[in-house]
């Protein structure tokens, strides 16, 4: 476990957030939100129970 990290916070999440570089983005959206159509490179991580006020 790891100490001060939110459990919400899921190990392909932090994976994630550990490979991003400088020009890289992140959107947290709700579930209207088209991610599939948004990038042939994007990666869609879907935290299903979760509002986006509780993520932010």
């Amino acid at each position: 476990m790891l100490k001060g990290i939110s459990p919400m916070l899921s190990p392909e999440l932090l994976k994630i957030l550990c490979e991003m570089g400088h020009s890289d983005t992140i959107v947290i959206a709700d579930g209207n939100f088209p991610a599939e159509t948004m990038g042939k490179n994007g990666i869609v991580l879907r935290m299903d129970g979760h509002g986006v006020p509780e993520i932010l």
